[in-house]
């Protein structure tokens, strides 16, 4: 029997409401990656389909709410050469030791991919970022992009998971 890795899987992480207040599963997703103490992470979705652009973008909300450090929010529309370099250096750049104030979370970037099915420049962000948020979609995902998914980035780069609607 294959043994995933060991991870944070929560509940399903609603989309955030555009310019509104993040959502409670938000915010918990935001606690569960700060107990990690990670500068960085990527979003990845389990098979081919979109970025989850909104859960970036919620996440980073929940971090500049709780006042921690500027936290940026990155989704990757149209991945190139170029775009991976430059954004591969930033997540590189993230990687610090416990420069942070207690209590708070030292995630400075946030950045959301398309599938690594379909984009495998997404691997450059992947392996420059301090962790991976696998993401699955209710009633899409299929079992085996998953598995080719979590196959290419690397069951020990996997951090957490989150089912999105």
């Amino acid at each position: 029997m294959e043994r995933f890795p060991p991870a944070t899987t929560l509940q399903p992480v609603p989309r955030a409401p555009e310019g509104g207040v993040p959502r409670h599963e938000h915010q918990a997703l935001w606690f569960t990656l700060a107990r990690r103490k990670l500068a960085s992470v990527v979003l990845v979705p389990a098979d081919e389909g979109r970025p989850v652009a909104d859960v970036a973008h919620a996440l980073a909300e929940v971090g500049r709410r709780l006042g921690d450090s500027p936290v940026t929010s990155i989704v990757a529309d149209v991945i190139d050469y170029d775009f991976v370099a430059r954004t591969a250096a930033l997540l590189a750049s993230t990687r610090r030791s416990d420069d942070h104030r207690p209590g708070s979370s030292p995630l400075e970037v946030i950045v959301a991919v398309h599938s690594v099915l379909t984009e495998p420049l997404g691997l450059a962000l992947v392996q420059a970022a301090g962790g991976v948020v696998l993401c699955v979609e209710l009633g899409r995902t299929r079992l085996e992009a998953a598995r080719q998914t979590i196959e290419l980035v690397g069951r020990e780069r996997i951090v957490g998971s989150v089912v999105v609607p």
